[in-house]
């Protein structure tokens, strides 16, 4: 895993603010359980071009996706050029405050290049994001800051679960942009 300052202080509120103003389901109902519930975030999807698709698997369905515009793919070849990475798909997730979260899981990989991780890189409110070994039960609790992404290659997701959990106290925004690279069809 790895950890790594992409944006400095200066360009993440530009870039907050744009992600804020770019469309995304909140709060989407779906059926849990035979209940109704709501995804407790925001999200929506991005593709580097129309021949890439990917369905998400996330609570609720996968946000449909839309091609990036200019500047989600300067940040994916961002991101790329840090972690020596093909990332071409985005999950884009709005936390509005501490209240929205995304519990534990291990991330579905149909669709994925073989052998590929994921990375997730956070603007806004520093929030917990926690890893925890399936086979130890450790935790590892990282502050996920402002501009910075974290980098989980294969086969990290084998092995571990991630989330970020409620934090009630943190009264400010977050958004983070989820990379993944999947097959161009």
């Amino acid at each position: 895993m790895n950890f790594l300052k992409i944006f400095e202080e200066e360009e993440t509120i530009d870039i907050l603010e744009y992600l804020l103003n770019k469309d995304y389901e909140y709060h989407k109902p779906y059926m849990r359980f035979g209940k109704m519930a709501k995804v407790p975030r925001g999200q929506a999807s991005y593709t580097l071009n129309s021949n890439i698709h990917y369905d998400y698997k996330v609570a609720g369905g996968s946000p449909p996706n839309e091609v990036m515009d200019e500047k989600l793919k300067q940040i994916t070849y961002k991101v790329n050029e840090k972690c020596g990475t093909n990332y071409n798909t985005i999950l884009m997730n709005v936390y509005k405050d501490g209240k929205d979260c995304i519990g534990q899981h291990k991330d579905k990989t149909t669709g994925w290049v073989e052998n590929s991780g994921f990375a997730t890189l956070s603007f806004g409110a520093t929030r917990h994001f926690d890893i925890i070994n399936e086979d130890t039960g450790i935790l590892t609790r990282i502050p996920h800051k402002n501009g910075y992404v974290i980098d989980m290659p294969y086969p990290l997701n084998d092995h571990n679960t991630h989330g970020v959990p409620s934090q009630p106290r943190v009264k400010t925004e977050r958004v983070s942009l989820t990379f993944r690279e999947i097959y161009v069809k």
